[in-house]
């Protein structure tokens, strides 16, 4: 078989497609991940979107400024932000590309994004334009391309990873767009300033117990866990899959938090993290999965995104509440790129039942009455299917 044959039949091993379809097509994980980095990137560089003005007299473009000090700690966060940008780059362009083509199209693509998020800083005050930190965002796609091409090198882990795609996760576009979203929330909860399932209410500790607030915090964090729990399940091919695939979600989110907290030397909050009304909601959230797992498919849709957009929007029923302050402020970073990462991981949190809504009713509710979404059968993929060979 020819090198070009090869990649046209191994390479696709992964992709979302449907067990009918006979003509092979690119890796779509890979391009959803792509696709959230690039949005992540652009939106942590350029927050908060205001304030812009031109450069001072005598200022000259940043990559003619004289060379600061430079502080380690940004050049780690630079290289690590665009780590797996670089890693999805090199599995997402045509099949037929060389290996070397793939890593150099990625770094340049990378690097062309990074200038043009620096200088877009140039006209905000509140930001740093720096050619270290192109240098960093470079240095961190060609880490994560150099991952990605050993990834497509290391055959078994290849295949493993292609087996566990389609006989874990549920069959399509969608279902790897919802595993990204999975991974994007997860990410976001690296920020201890946010409760576990509390996402837009916090008044402060003085009124954890008065009943308003218990009733508002146990509504949303029930609903939370509800959505983010029926979310995960609707993910997998099964529902026993579901239920461990939420077990590592919250394991994960917990550790997280922990280690952030431990990490910014703060103490930890779980008197915070766990107010009366978490607690409640924490309850009563898991005593109805037990009950929800078990409906159909599409019911269990329309109520993940009910309980997801309930988790944010209750506090437009108390409108004396809208006033309250982001949850745990004692966490929230306000220095560096700390600064920037703890606006981005709020935006996320608030903005992702929106779109996770909107992912669950495109996926489910798109589908005619007659046809079946019941538990996806797994597609013909092989353990031992070859692994895609890349030409040199």
């Amino acid at each position: 078989m020819s090198d070009r044959s090869a990649v046209n039949t191994g390479l696709h091993t992964m992709m979302s497609a449907s067990p009918r379809a006979s003509s092979p097509r690119r890796l779509v994980l890979p391009i959803w991940v792509f696709i959230a980095c690039v949005g992540v990137i652009i939106y942590a560089s350029l927050q908060p979107f205001t304030g812009w003005t031109p450069w001072p007299t005598g200022v000259r473009f940043f990559l003619w400024q004289p060379p600061a000090r430079l502080p380690w700690s940004d050049m780690l966060f630079n290289v690590t932000a665009y780590v797996p940008l670089g890693l999805a780059g090199v599995l997402v362009w045509p099949p037929t590309w060389t290996r070397a083509r793939r890593l150099v199209v990625t770094v340049l693509f990378a690097l062309a994004l990074s200038f043009s998020m620096e200088s877009a800083q140039m006209w905000l005050p509140t930001r740093h334009a720096s050619v270290f930190d192109l240098l960093g965002n470079g240095l961190g796609a060609l880490a994560g391309g150099l991952l990605g091409l050993l990834l497509l090198a290391a055959r078994w882990l290849f295949r493993s990873a292609a087996w566990i795609r389609e006989h874990w996760i549920v069959r399509g576009a969608t279902g790897d767009l919802m595993l990204v979203l999975l991974v994007l929330w997860l990410l976001a909860q690296v920020n201890p300033a946010i409760p576990l399932f509390g996402v837009t209410f916090h008044p402060g500790q003085a009124a954890a117990f008065e009943p308003a607030v218990v009733l508002v915090e146990m509504t949303q964090t029930a609903a939370a866990l509800i959505g983010i729990g029926l979310f995960t399940d609707l993910t997998m091919r099964k529902r026993w899959l579901g239920g461990v695939a939420l077990a590592w979600v919250i394991t994960i989110a917990v550790l997280l938090k922990t280690a952030t907290a431990q990490a910014v030397l703060k103490p930890l909050a779980w008197e915070a993290w766990l107010r009366p009304g978490h607690t409640l909601g924490l309850a009563a959230g898991a005593f109805a999965l037990l009950l929800l797992f078990w409906l159909p498919r599409r019911a269990k849709s329309v109520l993940a995104g009910i309980a997801l957009l309930t988790g944010v929007l209750v506090t437009l029923l108390v409108p004396d509440l809208l006033g309250a302050k982001a949850p745990l402020s004692i966490f929230n970073w306000s220095y560096g790129h700390l600064l920037h990462l703890n606006g981005l991981t709020h935006t996320i949190v608030l903005a992702w039942p929106f779109v996770a809504t909107a992912v669950l009713f495109w996926r489910f509710g798109a589908m005619a009455p007659g046809e079946s979404i019941a538990e996806d059968a797994p597609t013909q993929v092989s353990p031992g299917a070859p692994p895609p060979k890349i030409r040199r």
